[in-house]
């Protein structure tokens, strides 16, 4: 065999073409283009151009990694800096584990050494390159085996642990040789036996560098080892704090307490290290990507983390507080209004994906005009923005950090061009795997081009101004909004979630008036949706504004059309009163499919209604087939079905994420007791949770059963139905549950 050609989720194309001699067998990168179910295909061809057979191979992915920072521009009018942020990442606290303790910082976490630890479900760091793990230690006893404060695994072996060693009694970082059982391990540790003690609080730091090959310990601020590490690869498990992991199973569980732990993707400096020992932020350069500050209450069940993402300060020309696209935006005058980062935040060397939404003016400038940047000293590594010479929008970046240097530009085709006064998403993703620089706009892909060898930007991220031989230029006259980097490169489905997921109300159903036969009641937002009354359904009073009764046998609504698309983000809610406790579960909401409803909101009974007011439950099918994966989450923290209960189901496209809200609370039981059998633990949300798009209308009211039946009727009244494209916020589902009659038909605020 003299070559093979491949292919994901399809057929193999010449397009993905590999080299090989007498068969040998070879690696290939790719980025699948969605989370769940892939495939990949191959099929092998001789000298002669004879083909093989066509293998297929299929597997599962889960979410990528968050978003590295976001600025939402969401302050009011007067902020002098906008907020930035990061999703949350989430470590599950497992085995005994004990939150709330004293720490060097606010609280800390416990560990027992038998078997408690905890694990994030995604890694937060590529193992292969630079990178600095940081944590404050104190055993509780002197371990008789290794004890790990903080691992991230491979398959078969820690791509890196920051521990304590039983057999050389010190302090150690190491990395494995290789991700397979038995590998040789490169270790920095401290240079003789007896640095660690019980009941002491230490300070370590390990750092890897890919230029260097140096592995580094530092305990208390102090360098203590180096050795040489030439083999680094990326260990692609989640984050283990307790524990480590060997082969798949967790062992040398670290007896004592841990705190502050920070990943950084950079090999930080000793200056650096100082800063942290003195419990301070790092003050320039990337700041962590990743940080367990350990502060959760002693009752927590899990550990939560994020990047570290500074403010971007405004300077000159800035107006906070304007309408944006949902919530506020910024507006810039084009003549010095920028906001900055004043630090870098992307290592552009690496893939990444830098987002926002921005609106011109009705006249364009006569100049280019920035919307984000990753400055250095004469070029910027990357910007997205106007540009004025070519009238489209364009993601670029310059062929080196010097004043002649030529820019390397993705940009809008022949033909096309950007649009004043009208809200636009753009998105530039650099893949370095594939080699591409990609420009999205609205969400489908506008212009591709080769991407050269890239050199690192270490200059600050800016937004609304460029930076040019250390000079401020390209100011942008109008709004920008949203603005968000990856330190990845994002899929083309992914970019569709995100033009998708700022929320909009498509619909809004009060049930003031109905008219007509049979009876059709109005949308009261902008799409038009109207929903028509069958059976028993009679417009009443309601909670909020009107009402709409069923009467539990044949009464029910439906929408004229899909009111929200079910694949993406979007948000469904209702106020709802039963006329009595149904015997039986019943439907509020659902959008069916041919075989599978895409998603379904229904009460569920319980077997004991004088003490348990039952549940309820939101359903969400992952294809519509008969063998789709049906992922369900129930919620039972409400008095009764018939008193007035707010229900709101969301649904995250882009995180695979599902929510469901009751009274506008999320339920988290705990049980104090793991032996305790009359306790059951439960969580109204859910990760990795695919879904399937549907084009059928919304029914109020009752559920498709089979695929030609349906049923389960809701027996009251429902009032105030709401369905959003996009994920809305607690915040925003907390102003839906407070049921103010007159409320106008808009995105609740978020502040």
């Amino acid at each position: 065999m003299t070559k093979y050609w491949f292919g994901i989720n399809g057929d193999p194309t010449s397009a993905n073409t590999i080299i090989t001699s007498a068969g040998a067998a070879k690696t290939a990168k790719m980025l699948p283009a969605k989370e769940g179910l892939n495939f990949v295909t191959a099929k092998a061809f001789d000298q002669a151009g004879n083909g093989s057979e066509i293998r297929t191979y299929q597997f599962r992915v889960k979410a990528g990694q968050p978003e590295r920072a976001m600025w939402q521009m969401d302050e009011p009018a007067g902020a002098t800096q906008a907020a930035g942020s990061a999703p949350e990442r989430t470590a599950e606290l497992r085995g005994g584990v004990t939150p709330g303790v004293d720490g060097v910082k606010g609280t800390a976490m416990s560990f027992n050494g038998t078997d408690g630890y905890a694990v994030t479900d995604i890694p937060t760091v590529d193992t292969s390159t630079g990178f600095s793990v940081s944590a404050w230690a104190k055993l509780s006893t002197m371990p008789d085996q290794a004890a790990i404060i903080a691992a991230q695994p491979g398959n078969y072996s820690p791509g890196f642990e920051l521990y304590y060693s039983k057999a050389y009694d010190r302090w150690a970082f190491n990395q494995y040789k290789a991700d397979v059982s038995g590998a040789g391990i490169a270790r920095a540790m401290q240079p003789s036996a007896g640095g660690a003690k019980a009941g002491q609080w230490t300070h370590l730091v390990g750092t890897y560098s890919s230029s260097s090959y140096e592995l580094k310990l530092y305990v208390d601020g102090e360098l203590v080892g180096t050795t040489i590490h030439d083999t680094p690869w990326d260990a692609r498990r989640g984050l283990q704090i307790g524990a480590g992991s060997y082969d798949g199973k967790p062992a040398s569980f670290f007896p004592g307490v841990i705190d502050e732990v920070q990943i950084f993707d950079k090999p930080i400096t000793a200056a650096e290290v100082t800063h942290l020992y003195n419990k301070e932020p790092v003050p320039s350069g990337r700041p962590a990507r990743a940080v367990f500050s350990m502060d959760e209450p002693a009752d927590a069940t899990k550990l939560t983390g994020r990047a570290e993402v500074p403010a971007a300060r405004f300077v000159g020309g800035v107006t906070p507080g304007q309408p944006g696209v949902a919530g506020k935006a910024m507006t810039l005058n084009g003549i010095d209004g920028y906001a900055t980062a004043g630090r870098p935040l992307l290592n552009n060397q690496r893939g990444l994906t830098v987002s926002a939404w921005a609106k011109l003016p009705k006249t364009k400038p006569d100049h280019a005009a920035i919307v984000a940047t990753q400055t250095s000293t004469y070029r910027p590594g990357l910007e997205l923005y106007y540009s004025k010479a070519y009238d489209r929008w364009v993601f670029n970046q310059y062929s080196a950090d010097s004043p002649d240097a030529t820019p390397i530009r993705a940009m809008q085709a022949d033909g096309q061009t950007a649009n004043g006064d009208t809200w636009t998403h753009l998105v530039g993703v650099q893949d370095t795997v594939a080699k591409k620089l990609t420009l999205y706009v609205n969400g489908v892909k506008a212009g591709e081009t080769d991407l050269k060898a890239n050199w690192y930007a270490g200059g600050a991220v800016q937004i609304g101004a460029g930076s040019y031989d250390g000079k401020l230029d390209s100011f942008f006259p109008g709004q920008i909004d949203d603005v968000r980097m990856f330190d990845r490169p994002v899929s083309a489905a992914e970019v569709q979630q995100m033009f998708k997921q700022r929320p909009l109300v498509k619909g809004r159903w009060t049930f003031e008036t109905a008219t007509g036969s049979p009876l059709v009641t109005p949308d009261a937002s902008a799409s038009g949706n109207a929903m028509t009354l069958y059976g028993g359904a009679q417009i009443d009073s309601g909670w909020v504004d009107g009402g709409l009764t069923l009467d539990g046998v044949d009464g029910y609504g439906v929408t004229s059309t899909a009111p929200v698309d079910t694949s993406a983000s979007f948000t469904v809610s209702a106020w709802v009163q039963a006329a009595a406790v149904p015997q039986k579960g019943v439907a509020l909401l659902s959008v069916p499919g041919t075989t599978q409803n895409a998603f379904t909101v229904r009460y569920e009974p319980s077997a004991t209604p004088d003490t348990d007011p039952g549940r309820w439950r939101v359903a969400m099918a992952s294809a519509d087939s008969s063998d789709a994966t049906v992922k369900q989450v129930d919620h039972g923290k409400f008095y009764s079905p018939t008193d007035w209960t707010h229900v709101a189901l969301v649904y995250d496209g882009f995180a695979k994420h599902l929510s469901l809200y009751v009274n506008g609370e999320l339920e988290e039981t705990v049980c104090a007791d793991g032996d305790d059998t009359t306790c059951t633990e439960n969580f109204s949300w859910a990760d990795d949770v695919l879904a399937f798009k549907s084009s059928q209308p919304m029914q109020l009211g009752r559920a498709r059963t089979g695929t030609s039946t349906w049923g389960e009727y809701w027996p009251g009244t429902v009032s105030d139905v709401w369905s959003f494209q996009g994920a809305l916020s607690s915040t925003q589902i907390e102003r839906l549950a407070m049921g103010w009659p007159g409320m106008p038909t808009d995105v609740p605020g978020d502040d």
